[in-house]
């Protein structure tokens, strides 16, 4: 189930890129996320894994596609929700499009919501990105 928020930052794609790829950045712009970080020894690549935890769940994650300033996709691995996820920058006139990607397929007591997870992710997911954007604009260059 597609759950993507997407917004317009007026930052230059290169400074919304290395924001949000600095994954302890999500603790201040995605909801409930509480850490955010690189699995011991590794850093944004190819292959890379990472842990994302949101009160008492822990999701690691595997990054399958980077493209450097772009892009960045990853496999939810584990977790109460199974997926992709990632992050996509666009240059538009006078700054950015920034887009959460999300596909993913609740598990246990998430599928049990059924349309309604859809529904609050979708709603979730564009109001964090909201705040990316709010965050990101307020901060001097």
């Amino acid at each position: 189930m597609e759950m993507n928020g997407t917004t317009l930052i007026n930052r230059p794609v290169e400074a919304v890129y290395a924001y949000v790829i600095d994954v302890s950045n999500d603790v201040h712009w995605r909801t409930g996320i509480t850490e955010s970080r690189w699995a011991a020894g590794q850093s944004i690549g190819l292959g890379a894994v990472g842990y994302t935890r949101a009160g008492d769940a822990e999701v690691e994650w595997r990054v399958v596609s980077y493209n450097p300033g772009e892009s960045v996709e990853w496999d939810l691995v584990s977790g109460p929700i199974l997926g992709r996820g990632g992050y996509r920058v666009v240059p538009v006139d006078g700054g950015t499009q920034f887009t959460l990607l999300a596909d993913v397929e609740p598990t246990g007591l998430y599928k049990l919501l059924g349309p309604l997870f859809g529904w609050m992710g979708r709603r979730q997911n564009q109001a964090d990105v909201e705040r990316l954007r709010d965050i990101l604009e307020s901060t001097p260059d």
